[in-house]
């Protein structure tokens, strides 16, 4: 006796339109996640085009410091503007520190963040210093806005005076009095033309 005032087969019929249902929901999820796997895996595959803003050729960039003092000057033969960045091609930079000038580089392309003045330069990478005449070469090099700083993670070449450093990796103020070389520095002396001559003089002297 059913004194819910259901019949047996009234159940059974729910029963089973409760697991149709249950069935067309979880077929109804499974094909919701796999159209969102593939939207994503097509989001990967494709790249939107970024629409450059502006192109210009003999192009001069200043970047001013927090005092209202000029950090550095560019000059690029080409350059094209984005939204967030521009992109600048055969750069010549200068740095300066204090308002004066610190060093120069050049670099086959330079990325600039519009908002934050960083620089990444990349392709042959040569910077020279105005106070000792240290040159460095890299394959990337990047500058700090904020903390008025040149590094890198690529490997490094560095002439002070009679001095051949190398490494890999690299931290430098704007005139590279300060450099650290982040893993495997190596240093090596190398003489000057005019001493390696007066040495095989002497040589040859005792010799005789």
């Amino acid at each position: 006796m059913n004194i819910w005032g259901r019949s047996d087969a009234a159940d059974k019929m729910g029963k089973k339109n409760l697991w149709v249902l249950g069935v067309v929901i979880t077929v109804s999820l499974t094909l919701l996640v796999s159209c969102k796997r593939e939207e994503g895996r097509y989001s990967l595959r494709t790249t939107v085009k970024e629409t450059p803003l502006l192109e210009a050729q003999g192009v001069n960039l200043v970047g001013w410091d927090e005092k209202g003092r000029k950090s550095w000057e560019l000059q690029a033969n080409s350059g094209v503007q984005f939204t967030q960045r521009m992109s600048l091609s055969q750069v010549k930079l200068n740095l300066l520190k204090n308002g004066r000038p610190a060093s120069e580089g050049v670099a086959q392309r330079v990325t600039m963040d519009t908002r934050t003045s960083n620089l990444v330069l990349k392709g042959n990478v040569k910077f020279v210093s105005y106070v000792d005449g240290a040159e460095l070469f890299t394959s990337e090099l990047e500058w700090i806005a904020s903390e008025k700083k040149l590094q890198t993670d690529e490997k490094v070449f560095l002439k002070r005076e009679n001095l051949f450093i190398e490494g890999w990796g690299l931290v430098a103020n704007s005139d590279l009095s300060q450099i650290e070389i982040k893993h495997n520095p190596t240093t090596r002396l190398i003489e000057s033309k005019s001493l390696l001559k007066n040495r095989q003089e002497i040589q040859g002297a005792d010799k005789g």
